[in-house]
């Protein structure tokens, strides 16, 4: 398999409605693959194979990330945050990040937490839970250059290479482009398909699955699969009863979750 590719796709920046560095990525693996590729007007890329009977198959992986867009830049040139999808404020302390402009000027930042040094903070400072509001992007730069160069509205993401880690990768946005790359991988090995095969890279998934649900109503499947990460909770920390998958021992096949319950005859094909 083409790792260089899942390497890629990890370190390009994608929020939400900010897909188009990740389509375009996509659409250049993709378009080989298939016999034709469209961009709908949420900006869903759907890659069509055809097949020799009417039914339809829709692989689905979104290529948005969780990130931010900036909000405020205050008289010092430091950015606030908001997000776009829901992160948990206790990883983000000093991560580094990427802003990128309108114009398409990336600049490194440093995500700090707005608090006291530890040295002096208070017993009850220092039990405080983190929240989100009080992070701010540091970009190094004096308040006018900040001003000049960045906008409300551009996206934050984080700043993190995809490396091998033992026998996995680490990297940013793991969540879903691991998802993408199986899809692509999966339409490289196909050999036959006796249905058409909708490929179909989403949108805005990390706020309401908005791109699936749209592309869903213009394809009409008859059966979707839909390509995503999940918890594994293998590791020190959750009990045994919160465990849901196990690293390494293949695929997670999804029964239900907050947004649908599977289809339990497609449940058990995929189990068989």
């Amino acid at each position: 398999m083409d790792w260089t590719l899942l390497k890629k796709l990890s370190e390009t920046s994608s929020v939400p409605g900010r897909e188009d560095a990740m389509r375009s990525l996509v659409a250049e693996h993709l378009t080989p693959l298939v016999d034709e590729v469209s961009v709908d007007v949420m900006g869903n890329l759907i890659g069509v194979k055809r097949g020799p009977n009417h039914r339809k198959v829709m692989i689905a992986a979104h290529m948005d990330e969780i990130g931010f867009y900036v909000k405020y830049i205050d008289d010092q040139g430091f950015l606030r945050l908001q997000p776009a999808g829901g992160f948990d404020p206790r990883q983000l302390f000093a991560q580094r990040v990427r802003v990128t402009t309108r114009t398409g000027d990336v600049l490194g930042g440093v995500l700090t937490y707005a608090t006291k040094p530890t040295h002096i903070l208070t017993l009850e400072e220092r039990k405080a839970s983190p929240v989100l509001e009080q992070f701010f992007v540091d970009v190094g730069l004096k308040a006018d250059v900040v001003k000049e160069r960045v906008q409300v509205g551009d996206m934050v993401t984080l700043d993190r290479p995809c490396v091998g880690c033992g026998d996995t990768y680490v990297g940013k946005a793991i969540d879903n482009r691991v998802g993408v790359f199986v899809m692509i991988e999966a339409l490289r090995q196909l050999r036959s398909n006796e249905v058409s095969i909708y490929a179909v890279a989403t949108v805005q998934e990390e706020v309401g699955l908005r791109g699936a649900g749209t592309s869903a109503f213009t394809i009409e499947p008859d059966i979707t699969i839909a390509l995503d990460v999940t918890l594994a909770c293998d590791y020190p920390g959750p009990t045994e009863v919160d465990r849901i998958t196990q690293l390494g021992e293949g695929v997670a096949i999804k029964i239900m979750d907050s947004s649908l319950i599977c289809h339990p005859k497609l449940v058990d094909h995929f189990r068989e």
